[in-house]
């Protein structure tokens, strides 16, 4: 008889780990189905000893063991994925099991598809991450090259892409001669597809080229030798639940226990690898890229004319209309790019200067008009906690009804557009229009099946401007599109505008009301150098990523239960520099606060974990 140790893969649990009675001596890392609380949920083996070797620990228990039921076809995750796991477990507040969770593809997790089981091969790769930093066209004949190298020498290859239109573009743009040999992998495909993938996985007569999404990203192959990570910037890479994983970390983590190489491939990379590149602690691949050309110019256009509380301003510049209304005679397709969704991101009364908020999270409404049964509706729409009322007709604090939208919204720039030219044809791309990826794929292609037209979108649209040429783009409101409330804004911004002039054949405008400068500068002249070189004094002086890391605690409850906790919090905390503030999402019933502390070295110094915050939840 033994005692077996698991670990339950559920989203989000805190369970360590369960032991429980077994004649079989499950191997290491098996898959098995174990009984928590009257219902079946798979768990990964961690731990098997015999039951003589536990006698003391059994009878000092305050609880009795259960039996395991015999599993039939048991497999077990690789060695070098359950390491990853331990390692990950440092970084993160979290199980081995809820890292398991989140690195596992869905379907190995639910059990559809039977995990294989491949030997632990180590393999003899450059394992220090390369950094290949170009244009879009650059980096695929770079990825060929790297890709049919690899299978020179016997290899398989992991393409990880951040969403599935990606894996779609870069599948077709890499495909010639090797097109037998692609697996592609995302959620966006049926069962049935994915199904073939798996059986494609275990083919082993030839080396394989796998395009996969982050969630798909940890399949093993014994003949893996290489890793590339295209658009590594990209958001995609975090997981949106708990526990909040940098899919990069793990890839990197991964990729150096298994003895593979990795890539990390992008127009602009997050300045914390720049920053470890220039330390030598990242390597570059290829030729080093000071400054990157690009055929579309970028051109400023300042607004010089001054709204009134009675006469908003202009949206569009004389200069804009006069290049979009040329651009669609010439039969050519434009691209508008708005930072909000709805009619306007802040409401306000300017009688009494009353802004209108959110009563849940405090946060400013957003304007929103929808249709239904072709009849206008306007909601005010909270983005922090969802909350979605009727729009107000008067102020709720002095009743008067002068009402005025600031800032600019998606849906404002289509109506000003139409109310000057109702015979152009214009699509809508936001989450508003599309709120599913299928959704937002069909809208892209009903577009580019068009031999012209314009294009509205948010940054929801940014992903499908590869599928077709886009003539001339235009970014509405730079003031807009840079008041990101994100210590990443000016890299973001950054990577928007050279990304736009990738993505246009002709040229990308920019409006503002403000004085450029050095940022739209840099972008103008494509220099790289000259815009890492500021970005990284400025977080090193501010002592920001990749010089320092981010402790999130989060704790949450009554309102005198989460005062109570924080008063322990700040005694344990009494030497460190510490900046507690409200969750947005705070209810009169439950309050949620924050801690951020930043802890000084980072990456570059010899920190473990280079760039995001780290998440400690507690509920009191």
């Amino acid at each position: 008889m033994h005692v077996v140790v698991v670990t339950p893969l559920i989203r989000g649990t805190v369970l360590e780990s369960l032991s429980y009675f077994s004649s079989v001596a499950y191997p290491i890392g098996s898959f098995i189905e174990v009984p928590i609380r009257g219902k079946k949920q798979r768990a990964i083996v961690t731990e098997v000893r015999e039951v003589s070797s536990a006698k003391t620990a059994l009878k000092a228990a305050t609880f009795s063991l259960r039996k395991l039921p015999v599993q039939e076809n048991v497999a077990a995750v690789s060695a070098h994925l359950q390491a990853t796991a331990h390692e990950l477990a440092a970084l993160y507040p979290a199980s081995i099991g809820a890292i398991l969770f989140a690195l596992l593809p869905p379907d190995f997790r639910n059990g559809s598809q039977q995990y294989s089981s491949i030997p632990p091969v180590s393999h003899q790769e450059e394992a220090v991450p390369q950094i290949l930093t170009a244009r879009s066209d650059e980096r695929i004949i770079a990825y060929e090259g790297h890709i049919r190298s690899t299978f020179a020498h016997g290899g398989s290859v992991l393409l990880v892409v951040p969403n599935a239109t990606a894996a779609t573009q870069v599948a077709s743009r890499i495909s010639q001669g090797i097109s037998d040999r692609i697996i592609t992998l995302t959620p966006s495909q049926t069962k049935k597809q994915r199904s073939a993938a798996y059986d494609a996985l275990r083919d082993e007569s030839s080396t394989k080229l796998i395009i996969t999404t982050p969630s798909y990203a940890f399949v093993e192959r014994a003949d893996l030798q290489s890793v590339i990570v295209e658009q590594a910037a990209s958001s995609h890479f975090i997981s949106r639940e708990r526990p909040y994983l940098d899919y990069r970390t793990a890839l990197t983590t991964l990729a150096r226990l298994a003895g593979r190489s990795i890539l990390f491939g992008d127009t602009v990379h997050r300045t914390e690898e720049e920053a470890l590149r220039r330390d030598e602690m990242y390597l570059t691949y290829g030729e080093e890229q000071k400054r990157l050309v690009f055929s579309a110019p970028l051109t400023v256009i300042q607004q010089s004319d001054r709204p009134k509380p009675e006469q908003p301003f202009e949206l569009f510049s004389s200069e804009l209309i006069k290049t979009v209304t040329r651009t669609l005679e010439s039969k050519e397709r434009v691209f508008f790019y708005a930072a909000r969704r709805g009619l306007a991101p802040v409401i306000a009364c300017i009688d009494c200067g009353n802004i209108f908020r959110c009563p849940d999270s405090g946060t400013p409404y957003s304007l929103l008009r929808t249709f239904e049964d072709g009849e206008e509706k306007r909601w005010f729409v909270s983005s922090a906690s969802g909350r979605k009322v009727r729009a107000a007709d008067v102020c709720e604090q002095c009743g008067s009804w002068r009402l005025r939208e600031r800032g600019i919204g998606i849906q404002q720039v289509e109506d000003e557009w139409h109310a000057l030219f109702p015979e152009h044809s214009v699509t809508v791309l936001d989450s508003t229009n599309a709120k599913t990826a299928s959704a937002a794929q069909k809208i892209a292609k009903q577009f580019f099946a068009q031999p012209s037209g314009l294009l509205i979108g948010t940054q929801l649209a940014l992903p499908f401007l590869a599928m077709g040429d886009i003539a001339l783009s235009a970014i509405i409101s730079l003031d807009a599109a840079r008041n990101i409330p994100t210590w990443r804004a000016d890299e973001g911004l950054f990577r928007l505008l050279l990304n736009l002039r990738e993505h246009s054949t002709s040229e990308v405008i920019v409006q503002t009301r403000v004085e450029p400068d050095p940022l739209i500068t840099y972008a103008t002249r494509g220099a790289l150098e000259r815009f890492y070189d500021d970005e990284i004094a400025l977080r090193e002086m501010l002592s920001y990523p990749p010089f320092a890391d981010f402790v999130l605690l989060t704790w949450s409850g009554s309102h005198a239960s989460v005062k109570q906790t924080e008063e322990q919090i700040k005694e344990v905390l009494r030497h460190e520099v510490v900046q507690y503030y409200h969750s947005p999402n705070n209810t009169a019933e439950k309050r949620t606060r924050h801690a951020l502390i930043r802890q000084p070295g980072g990456a570059v110094q010899g920190g473990a974990f280079p760039g995001e915050a780290h998440t400690l939840v507690a509920c009191a």
